[in-house]
C-alpha cells in the first residue's frame, strides 16, 4: 500500500522530485506540469522564490494539493515581488511594472468588479495594481513605483511569463512627490 503525503502517493512524490532535479539541470526558469489531479509549477528562483535554488520538495508537494480558492479581497493574498527600482526609463519617461512570476493574469479583484488601476490613475509603490494566478493561488502585484498608469500591456486572463510588462508607467518627478508629502 502507497502512503500518502498531502494527498500524493509514493509515486508523485518521486516524479515530482525527479521533476525538481530535471529543472535544476536544464537552463529553464520555469517548469509548469498538468497531469491529471496533479498539477505543479517549479521555479528556479526570482517568482517568489527566495534563492536560486528549486522549492524544497515538501512545498511543492503541498502547493500541488492545495485545494483551489479565490481570493475573498487583495488584502488576503500575499503580496507578490515588486519591480525592481532600478528599471530603465525610455524616452517617454516610463518604465515597465513586470509580470513577478508566470500566471494567469487579473486586473480587477473579481470578475464584474471595477479594475485595481486605469489609464490615468496615479499609484503609489504599494498601490495594488493586479493579480497573477498561479495554481488556483492568487498573488497580488504591487506597482513598486509612484506615478501615473500610461498604458495596461497584459490583457484580462492571460497566461502570462515572468517579466512580461503589465503595465507602463510614467514616473513621478522627485519634486512633485517631495510636494505631494509636504
Amino acid at each position: 500500500m502507497d502512503r500518502t503525503i498531502d494527498g500524493l502517493t509514493d509515486d508523485e512524490v518521486r516524479q515530482i522530485s525527479l521533476l525538481i532535479e530535471t529543472l535544476d539541470r536544464s537552463t529553464l526558469d520555469f517548469l509548469q506540469i498538468d497531469a491529471g489531479s496533479v498539477k505543479v509549477t517549479i521555479s528556479k528562483g526570482g517568482a517568489g522564490l527566495s534563492s536560486s535554488q528549486p522549492a524544497p520538495l515538501s512545498s511543492v508537494a503541498a502547493a500541488a494539493a492545495t485545494a483551489p480558492r479565490a481570493p475573498s479581497s487583495p488584502a488576503a493574498t500575499p503580496p507578490a515581488a515588486t519591480p525592481a527600482p532600478s528599471q530603465p526609463v525610455d524616452q517617454q519617461g516610463t518604465v515597465v511594472i513586470p509580470a513577478p512570476l508566470m500566471g494567469r493574469f487579473y486586473p480587477q479583484p473579481e470578475p464584474g468588479a471595477p479594475p485595481f488601476v486605469t489609464v490615468g490613475s496615479e499609484i503609489e509603490e504599494d498601490t495594488v495594481v493586479g493579480l497573477i494566478e498561479v495554481m488556483k493561488l492568487f498573488n497580488t502585484v504591487q506597482a513598486g513605483v509612484r506615478g501615473t498608469i500610461t498604458e495596461i500591456c497584459a490583457p484580462a486572463g492571460e497566461f502570462l511569463e515572468y517579466g512580461t510588462a503589465l503595465f507602463r508607467v510614467r514616473l513621478a518627478s522627485a519634486g512633485a512627490a517631495k510636494g505631494a508629502s509636504a
